[in-house]
């Protein structure tokens, strides 16, 4: 069990937890106002907030999984905020929080299923849209949780350093408060400055519509319109006086399948007797409603009832579903019994000896919350009295074992008025039939394709069906045309620098390329050499560089032996070396052309040249017609000619990225690693399928 730094009060809070305020507006409160006047109003307030609670939860027939949704009356009183341990100075932290408005706070601890988080986020959504004059504020132990679900659409500024307490609920919709200019950005942001800032503009800070709709999908579940999918009902046979528990209480079935399920060695000492709930009492069949996590944590939690203590079931193999019933009775029975044996009142806990107050204690001396009044003095008395009954107060907001095995006890020797034996025969003879359990099993196709949902890429290819390769190859060539820094990949909406636009570069010398010579531009190179400091100087070496940097397409070389024999002697690429070589040779040496490149380059364009590595490429389709084939025929000394057909670098680009991609067989490698990197995948299909043709357009 986890206690947070110097928070002696909040003994109980594990990591598990989610934090809540409410800053309601207040009628007529300035600093003459009296805490008793405060409090009357936050009273109301409260009042009207947790009507609203009550009637959403019972919308939803929601059973929440350990602690409920709660609020406390905070005032912000100098004796208050001892009690709370507000001032609390935190390890590292340069200066207090300041003091708080008067608000409205609240903790719940969600225990594994976080269901409870968001719909707590869904109530205090229609708090504060019900309520204007209110702002929430939640976050739990990983901190603005709310962010980390729009984490793909936040801005530009938003970090985890950047944004904590600046995320708030006004008028239902989430807000982000933002840190002035000649601030630093990554100071943490005063809660009672942000609720002002919010107060003086209520609209400044909302939030984009793509971050809110991330939120919104979340919360969809929740929504009156929908079904609650999370909610499975279920006949179950019970002892009756366990069975009129959970008519009274439903909610008591979480803590019991809790209790059930994490119980050790101590707590099957108490299923040995069965003190409270003996199995010879008579069992009725009634309905059970459990959240579907509850229902999963008690099927799959492996239990056999000793026959000697008087459990007889059904047998499991020719009656399954009565089997079942008994079953979980049988559970849900020995999960009630272990909290009724845990009994311990929140008055019984708190004695002079408990570590827990005595730290409590401890920590109010420290800060002077006595005023140096002498032990046992009337005033002393009262205030010990105060704090007594303050850390009570807190203990009962968490429901712990010990409490819940109380209120079991005081239900068991104090049952309701009426005659509930005769409603719960009536309700036998009424049964709703069970909810279908096979949402438990989930197949790896299910599970595959709800991660794909949830995680998956923001679009899917199939390697083994038609691509559009022009598609492919532009989706290839903007990714690899956005820039790159530690912090990752820029994303395809943000701004790029001026520098990288085209339209600032001279234009190329018109005797750098032939009059029939097409030129493109390598857009990435472009943008590495703006941002070079050497390069973007204005002397003659720059442009020089960039026109090196440039594609140079020569035109047609009817007379070539083989596909690549087209660049071996091209006057272009020797004019630009000659120029580069001439425009360095008076300069410095560092800058002068190495000789041996150009020689290299002649050897590679002399071995290819002998080669038919030009055969393997994808040459464009032939859309010859019978007039261009006539015309073929009447022009034979141009047959060669007809006969060439130009690369396609679309296709052969796309067919070597699926030739890679086969290869890995599912693994990683790179080309999957810059598919995720670009947000695309490959549909699963089977690779040892004969693949297509591949054509210009469909591969």
């Amino acid at each position: 069990m986890n206690k947070l730094p110097g928070a002696n009060l909040e003994f109980v809070r594990e990591d598990d937890f989610v934090e809540y305020y409410i800053f309601p507006k207040l009628d007529d409160i300035d600093e003459k106002a009296s805490d008793e006047q405060v409090r009357q109003q936050l009273e109301q307030v409260r009042a009207d907030c947790m009507s609203i609670v009550e009637k959403k939860v019972a919308e939803r027939c929601y059973i929440w999984n350990k602690d409920e949704f709660q609020l406390q009356v905070r005032t912000g009183s100098a004796e208050e905020r001892l009690l709370n341990e507000e001032d609390n100075k935190q390890e590292g932290e340069e200066e207090p929080e300041g003091i708080l408005p008067p608000h409205l706070h609240g903790v719940t601890h969600y225990g594994d299923n976080i269901g409870d988080e968001w719909f707590i986020v869904y109530l205090l959504s229609e708090l504060t849209r019900s309520r204007p004059d209110c702002i929430g504020r939640v976050f739990d132990g990983d901190g603005e949780f709310l962010l980390i679900e729009a984490a793909d659409v936040l801005p530009d500024w938003a970090s985890p350093e950047t944004c904590e307490q600046r995320v708030y609920l006004v008028n239902g919709g989430l807000q982000l408060l933002q840190n002035a200019s000649n601030t630093s950005d990554s100071k943490r942001m005063p809660m009672a400055k942000a609720v002002q800032r919010i107060r003086l503009n209520p609209t400044l800070y909302r939030c984009s519509r793509d971050i809110q709709n991330c939120i919104e999908a979340r919360l969809q579940e929740f929504q009156p319109a929908k079904p609650h999918a999370s909610i499975h009902r279920q006949i179950v046979q019970l002892p009756q006086n366990a069975a009129q528990l959970l008519k009274q209480r439903p909610g008591l079935v979480a803590s019991a399948v809790r209790a059930f399920c994490e119980r050790d060695a101590i707590d099957s000492k108490a299923l040995r007797s069965m003190r409270y709930f003996p199995p010879e009492t008579p069992r009725k069949r009634t309905n059970v409603a459990f959240t579907r996590y509850l229902y999963a944590m008690i099927m799959h939690s492996q239990y056999t009832p000793e026959r000697r203590l008087g459990w007889q079931l059904t047998d499991a193999v020719a009656n399954p579903e009565c089997y079942k019933e008994q079953l979980l009775g049988v559970k849900l029975a020995s999960g009630l019994e272990i909290l009724a044996s845990q009994a311990k009142r929140a008055g019984d806990q708190l004695d002079d000896k408990s570590p827990a107050w005595r730290a409590y204690l401890r920590s109010l001396q420290g800060k002077g919350y006595f005023r140096d009044n002498i032990e046992g003095s009337a005033e002393y008395e009262r205030l010990l009295a105060t704090a007594k009954e303050y850390f009570k107060c807190n203990q009962e907001r968490f429901r712990t074992a010990p409490l819940v095995g109380a209120e079991i006890v005081d239900m068991l020797l104090h049952p309701a008025e009426g005659n509930a034996a005769e409603l719960l025969r009536d309700e036998e003879n009424n049964l709703l039939p069970s909810d279908s359990d096979d949402w438990l099993n989930i197949t790896a196709e299910d599970l595959d394709a709800m991660l794909q949902q949830r995680y998956g890429p923001q679009k899917l290819y199939n390697p083994n069906g038609d691509m559009n390769a022009e598609e492919f190859t532009k989706h290839l060539s903007q990714f690899l045309d956005r820039q790159s820094n530690f912090e990752g990949i820029e994303g395809p909406g943000e701004p790029v620098d001026e520098l990288d636009s085209d339209d600032d570069e001279p234009p190329a010398p018109a005797s750098a390329t032939s009059s029939n010579a097409k030129v493109k531009k390598n857009a990435s190179m472009r943008k590495a050499c703006k941002r070079n400091s050497l390069i973007q100087s204005d002397e003659q070496d720059s442009t020089h560089v960039r026109n090196f940097l440039d594609f140079v397409i020569p035109e047609d070389n009817w007379d070539s032996t083989s596909e690549m024999s087209d660049y071996a002697d091209e006057e272009d690429i020797e004019r630009n070396f000659d120029e580069l070589s001439n425009a360095s040779g008076g300069g410095d040496a560092n800058y002068r052309l190495d000789r041996n490149i150009k020689a290299y380059m002649e050897q590679m364009d002399r071995e290819l040249a002998q080669t038919t590595i030009g055969k393997s490429f994808h040459a464009k389709s032939s859309t010859a017609t019978n007039s261009t084939e006539q015309h073929h025929t009447a022009e034979d000394d141009f047959d060669d000619i007809e006969d060439f057909e130009p690369i396609n670098i679309n296709v052969n680009t796309l067919r070597n990225m699926m030739d890679s991609y086969k290869s890995q067989m599912g693994g990683a490698g790179p080309v999957s690693n810059l598919f995720n990197a670009m947000g695309v995948g490959m549909s699963a299909a089977a690779t040892d399928e004969k693949a297509k043709d591949l054509s210009e357009s469909a591969v």
